[in-house]
């Protein structure tokens, strides 16, 4: 019997096919949580999933392709910048968990399910493995993982560097400032769900600079489970820190290889360091147009404040940088949006992802 597949897409559509699964005796197919820092800064969030496939016959038109250090290719859309497929000395092949649409036939002969958690110790603080303990009540092990001591000179620290696995973009971010006040914002979706909440209260009326936490010593975080930040990653879980972009110092070089530091500005930045992709009329989003990671989201209506993706953040207490985020447990951002433009057990498999995600943060929250 012929191995069933799974329709793909990005969103932009440049990718857009079936991709033929890996043959098994078992209709289980056991999934892990990767958390390794090439994982983290190639795609810029916190942690990515595959499905083991069948190698290609040939590979989709408009990919880009970037080899990490841990030896995988890694394949991403060059138009929207979504990761897509991995392999390992052309033998080993996986597909990212969060392209896939549907399966084809969706008849039971493949279903997903989440196992544990891998290379936790690379984020030296557990990362975003200790929100999720559990999957749709399998205990989530983490091999070898060890908590770090905290590094407490991290409270006193005045930049926090961040970069893509490849080092064409490369910034810091600073402390809150007086000019971080400045900017005026609706509320995010992760402080108040849009789908639920009077329009007029996410208008922020008060001004509130809810983005600043902490007695102004840190950045609001958030996790998000939107259908954009899904098909721009290529993963389910999108990890987001809400910064000023006074607060944001991009470094460049010039033709000479004098380097250069100055507060993000998108108009005078290098044209070769980030490509862009409009996700809507109103939303930018930049990706490195080498190693496919995932950096910025901003919009015309609130353009300085900047949604970082957090996996390039490279904090030495650890990869939650929590001396600098504050990241909140009530919510995942747009979490309803979860199963949306899936069918089948793949929106089964991913609404059971973020559910967990959901119970995992309360429950973080509650032991911090």
């Amino acid at each position: 019997m012929a191995s069933p597949s799974f329709r793909v897409s990005c969103i932009c559509g440049g990718i857009s096919q079936l991709i033929t699964t890996k043959s098994s005796d078992t209709a289980h197919c056991d999934l892990s949580l990767c958390h390794c820092d090439s994982c983290r800064h190639s795609s810029g969030v916190l942690c990515v999933s595959y499905y083991p496939i069948a190698a290609p016959v040939s590979l989709p038109q408009g990919l880009s392709a970037y080899r990490t250090g841990d030896g995988w290719m890694r394949y991403f859309c060059s138009t929207c910048g979504c990761h897509v497929l991995r392999s390992k000395a052309d033998t080993e092949w996986e597909l990212a968990t969060g392209v896939i649409i549907e399966t084809v036939p969706d008849d039971g002969s493949i279903t997903g399910r989440y196992m544990n958690h891998v290379h936790v110790s690379e984020t030296k603080d557990g990362g975003s493995a200790v929100w999720l303990p559990e999957v749709d009540g399998q205990k989530m092990e983490t091999p070898g993982f060890h908590p770090s001591v905290r590094d407490a000179t991290s409270d006193e620290e005045e930049h926090l560097a961040a970069s893509c696995d490849c080092g064409r973009v490369i910034f810091h971010i600073t402390r809150p400032s007086p000019a971080s006040y400045l900017p005026r914002s609706n509320y995010s979706d992760v402080i108040y769900p849009y789908n639920t909440t009077d329009p007029a209260i996410v208008r922020n009326p008060g001004d509130e600079k809810w983005w600043i936490r902490d007695n102004g010593t840190k950045y609001l975080g958030g996790t998000c489970a939107c259908r954009s930040c899904r098909l721009i990653s290529g993963f389910e879980i999108q990890t987001w820190v809400f910064v000023p972009r006074v607060n944001i110092v991009f470094h460049a070089w010039d033709e000479s290889g004098n380097e250069t530091a100055a507060p993000l500005d998108f108009d005078t930045l290098p044209a070769n360091i980030l490509t862009s992709y409009r996700s809507s009329p109103d939303v930018l989003r930049e990706f490195c147009g080498t190693c496919g990671a995932t950096i910025f989201w901003h919009d015309k209506w609130r353009p300085d404040l900047i949604d970082v993706s957090a996996g390039l953040l490279r904090a030495k207490e650890g990869a939650r940088a929590e001396s600098w985020i504050d990241w909140p447990t009530g919510r995942v951002s747009f979490s309803e949006e979860t199963e949306v433009g899936r069918n089948g057990s793949e929106a089964r498999r991913a609404g059971t992802l973020i559910s967990s995600l959901e119970r995992g943060l309360l429950l973080w929250g509650k032991e911090k």
